[in-house]
């Protein structure tokens, strides 16, 4: 079979075949992960300072850990074996994609989201260079890694040295699912039950948004009876419609299984145009007797969408909210209160999306189950004892993200005063909460800054109470026993106490 012709920088759509021209699609087949590259299997690779952990989708680097999708761990470990040597896309889609019809832009996205994800720009690349009318090279230096020596600890007989010993379980930095995934009971009924069919969820940085959306396409992949099509649509990095269509193929070729179960070919649903492939979508779902149900992560980058094209936004607010066979899901920031505001036109974009669905800390009983990892089987569960497991719990204030970051410190120093300590100073955790105060308006970022001093006599101010309970949904505050009003987590306090 003759090789296929790649579309234009323009985007359009021209793929040839053996036998001649045919209509641009995309062949939307799943990798076969079973035929990974060897890499894949013998452990874990160092790519300059990130150490690849293939068999779990994740690379990290100290204070940071990063969850890559399946098919991005399969290119980055595609491109180790090459380093050095400049791969083409002739090459990229038969060791990676393994699929006879794929886009260019496809391969681009995919080669932009692998440079996010390792930090690396395009301009000036220390990882992965573009060779102009070529391919691809990987530029840093790849070694096997050695399997990690078990630091020196000191002897201790209490239930923390038998901590340390076991297998690491917890996964800050990085989405989680099925038996990883803790709580949220309330929002999943919401999302899968209840009446509205635009929901939008919103929560600070690493508060387990990804891992909701993720949570709920393993639910109803799991479970097709309840009448749902789940489908991730991921919008990081989208300014315009191609790019739309773009992540619409991107997420077909996610669903191919399920797609293909339903009697579906994926392959006929994109049609080079967003609106048009969505609506297709909706129909086919529809006469099986299934509803699409969109979980659209990212969403912050429709603040660019509409600043780029408008009349994109406006259409996409229709095609979303106001037909049958679709319930869609927001996962965004405060940030996406933007879309709130009228455009002059029509109804504000986030019309009907409202009023949000919060997600902040866990439940006691939720952050407990976490820490004591009450999900797995024998092997993994750590044996934090309850007085440790109060002190992390009440330190993160039921925050996910610091419960597993503050966890995972214990296990290694197998001290939770000496761990503490360290997340204090953990730079990407400072980073989160800058984040997080920047998007609050100036109102609430005084009460916060006056509660860190002790001033409490603000919080009794008129009009505090509503941005209290604001912060406490979000997690940045919380209620003591006595009526009173806290920062809700000891590594935010003493953030804020160290900031001028």
């Amino acid at each position: 079979m003759d090789r296929i012709a790649f579309p234009a920088p323009d985007h359009s759509e021209r793929i040839l075949a053996a036998g001649g021209a045919r209509a641009a699609r995309l062949e939307s087949a799943p990798m076969a992960h079973s035929e990974r590259e060897p890499a894949a299997e013998g452990g874990s690779l160092e790519l300059g300072e990130w150490l690849v952990h293939p068999d779990q989708n994740r690379i990290s680097r100290p204070g940071a850990s990063v969850q890559l999708e399946p098919r991005l761990m399969d290119l980055l470990v595609f491109l180790a074996r090459r380093a050095g040597q400049v791969v083409s896309r002739d090459q990229l889609i038969e060791g990676v994609w393994k699929v006879e019809f794929i886009t260019e832009w496809a391969i681009t996205r995919a080669i932009a989201k692998l440079r996010r994800a390792l930090g690396d720009l395009a301009g000036q690349p220390r990882y992965i260079e573009t060779i102009s009318k070529r391919g691809y090279r990987l530029l840093a230096t790849v070694k096997v890694a050695a399997p990690p020596a078990p630091p020196e600890r000191p002897a201790r007989a209490d239930a923390r040295q038998a901590a340390v010993a076991l297998p690491r379980p917890f996964a800050a930095g990085g989405w989680v699912r099925a038996e990883r995934f803790y709580g949220r009971d309330s929002q999943l009924a919401e999302i899968l039950d209840g009446p509205r069919d635009a929901l939008w969820i919103v929560g600070t940085r690493a508060v387990g948004k990804t891992s909701l959306l993720r949570q709920v396409e393993h639910l109803t992949a799991a479970a097709p009876q309840r009448g749902y099509m789940p489908l991730v649509l991921d919008l990081e990095g989208v300014e315009d419609a191609a790019e739309l269509e773009e992540d619409l193929s991107e997420a077909l070729l996610d669903a191919a299984p399920r797609l293909s179960a339903a009697g579906i070919a994926p392959a006929d649903v994109p049609s080079g145009d967003f609106f048009t492939s969505l609506g297709r979508l909706r129909r086919m779902l529809g006469a099986r007797g299934l509803k699409l149900l969109l979980l659209v992560d990212e969403a912050e980058e429709l603040l660019r969408l509409r600043e780029r094209q408008p009349a994109v936004l406006r259409k996409l607010r229709r095609a979303l909210q106001s037909r049958e066979g679709i319930r869609t899901v927001l996962a965004a920031s405060r940030r996406l209160w933007a879309l709130a505001e009228p455009d002059g036109e029509t109804s504000p974009f986030l019309h009907g999306f409202t009023p949000p669905v919060y997600l902040g800390p866990l439940t006691d009983a939720e952050a407990r189950d976490l820490l004591r990892q009450a999900y797995p089987g024998p092997g993994i569960r750590p044996a934090l004892d309850d007085e440790t497991v109060e002190g992390i719990r009440t330190a993160c204030g039921n925050h996910p993200y610091q419960l597993q970051a503050l966890a995972a410190r214990v296990l290694e120093r197998g001290d939770l005063a000496e761990a503490r300590a360290e997340l204090e100073a953990d730079p990407g955790l400072r980073r989160l909460f800058a984040v997080d105060l920047s998007l609050l308006d100036e109102d609430e970022r005084d009460l916060v800054r006056c509660l860190a001093e002790g001033d409490e006599a603000t919080a009794r101010a008129p009009g505090a109470a509503g941005r209290i309970l604001e912060m406490e949904r979000l997690g940045l505050l919380r209620r003591r026993p006595d009526g009173g009003v806290a920062i809700a987590s000891h590594f935010l306090s003493r953030w804020l106490d160290s900031r001028p």
